[in-house]
């Protein structure tokens, strides 16, 4: 292990978890393809595992984590019209917004892009954190904690292979990206890190609410990989 680094054992593993989060726009896919060929620049190419820009993503809240070992399934039958109604009632009366992101960060288990948490845009994100957290029952091993809005860029193959500078330099490198969150899904992950899942919902920021909401199954029939 180099700088505190940890090997990710899930990496492209089948996978079973609930959440919601927003797949990166097609401007910011294109305008992380020069900044994933820096970040492998700096490790050894056996070191790192990045993430396709095709499958980049905001992780807004975990409703049922993947790392941990419960009966997930069920959990979410459980839950599914509570978190169904919260994220329909959030997206009717929240606009769509920018997130800036200015900062790179080396964590010990991922390369992650930070956005600017003082922000109105931030706060959008972490308003839905709130409510979900609000209407959910802490799930076996604990409800997720979270401490920044960020989008995973890397994890780790083979930490022994990072350089003894790898924080800083990945720190040192510019950054000045916008995610305009428009959207927002709900899925169920079958390939980690959202590799495959299934799109449960997809719901427009500041769309009206529909007269009569379809349900969401809590057994989606098949994955669709992220194209």
């Amino acid at each position: 292990m180099s700088g505190g680094f940890s090997l990710d054992p899930f990496w492209q593993q089948p996978a079973c978890s609930y959440g919601v989060a927003a797949l990166a726009p097609a401007d910011l896919q294109a305008a992380l393809q020069p900044l994933l060929a820096q970040i492998a620049t700096i490790a050894d190419p056996c070191g790192l595992r990045l993430v396709p820009p095709s499958h980049q993503h905001l992780s807004i809240y975990a409703v049922a984590p993947v790392r941990q070992d419960f009966d997930k399934e069920a959990y979410w039958a459980a839950n599914a019209a509570a978190v169904q109604a919260t994220l329909r009632g959030w997206a009717a009366a929240q606009p769509p917004v920018t997130l800036r992101f200015a900062a790179l960060r080396a964590t010990p288990t991922a390369v992650i892009a930070v956005a600017d948490d003082r922000s109105e845009a931030a706060e959008a994100v972490w308003s839905l954190r709130r409510r979900l957290a609000d209407i959910l029952p802490p799930p076996p091993g604990g409800a997720p904690r979270y401490d920044l809005v960020h989008v995973t860029l890397a994890r780790y193959a083979a930490p022994s292979a990072l350089p003894p500078d790898f924080a800083a330099r990945i720190a040192a490198l510019p950054l000045d990206l916008r995610f305009l969150l428009q959207d927002v899904i709900l899925l169920r992950e079958t390939r980690y890190p959202a590799l495959e899942f299934d799109t449960l919902a997809k719901l427009s920021l500041g769309a009206p609410l529909p007269a009569s909401p379809a349900p969401i199954s809590p057994s989606p029939a098949r994955p669709e990989p992220v194209a």
